[in-house]
């Protein structure tokens, strides 16, 4: 593989947001990617708002990108108040999606699958609801990396073909945060998989969204 000769420094790169619910363990995928946790916001002690860092080095780029922590507590809610015009610039500087479920709580649907990984109802409604924000801010041939994370200890080792295509369909990669080794395509898995596919996105930022750096998430 021919490397190049000078590595590219990302000086304003779009952003990650990471969503979840606020039991959903959000700080553990964040530490996971970037190697340090967020912390919470003094004044609230939640994660909602604050604004984390990741280093990234590659053999073609280098940069720091902020990654924005939300937590959805009303799907219904939040999508409306990101659906705002005034949310659109926030929307527009986000490189990289990343949703983290637990469905440990959620009650399992008869007829479900012990043997599958299954994607309940209100985590599906979540990434449509994410789809929906992105393809009305940015349109649809929005270039980024959306990535649903799935913090369930019991989805561990189950089959994750279902949950792959539902995720699929909703433009989201599903990741199991316990996976690890390959897959049978010799396919990194878990969060190797994530920062594999994070690291080849596309962090360079329009000139438009230099100047959303310090735009935040809608309150």
């Amino acid at each position: 593989m021919h490397l190049p000769e000078t590595i590219m420094e990302i000086k304003h790169p779009r952003r990650i947001l990471v969503i979840g619910k606020p039991d959903s363990d959000i700080s553990r995928v964040v530490k996971e990617i970037t190697g340090s946790a967020p912390t919470p916001d003094a004044s609230t002690g939640f994660l909602a708002g604050i604004t984390h860092e990741w280093n990234v080095k590659t053999a073609y780029y280098t940069a720091t990108i902020p990654i924005w922590i939300d937590e959805i507590t009303d799907t219904t809610a939040w999508k409306s108040e990101f659906l705002n015009t005034e949310a659109k610039e926030v929307v527009q500087a986000v490189g990289a999606w990343i949703y983290c479920f637990n469905s440990s709580d959620i009650k399992k649907e008869s007829g479900d699958d012990d043997a599958e990984v299954t994607i309940p109802e209100q985590v599906e409604a979540t990434m449509k609801a994410v789809a929906e924000v992105v393809e009305k801010a940015c349109g649809m041939m929005w270039d980024g990396t959306r990535l649903a994370v799935d913090l369930t200890p019991a989805n561990k080792g189950r089959s994750t073909i279902n949950a792959e295509e539902i995720c699929l369909d909703l433009g989201f990669e599903y990741i199991h945060i316990d996976a690890t080794g390959k897959n049978e395509y010799g396919e990194n898995l878990g969060m190797e998989r994530a920062k594999e596919a994070l690291e080849a996105n596309e962090w360079s930022a329009s000139s438009a969204d230099d100047d959303d750096d310090e735009a935040g998430i809608p309150s």
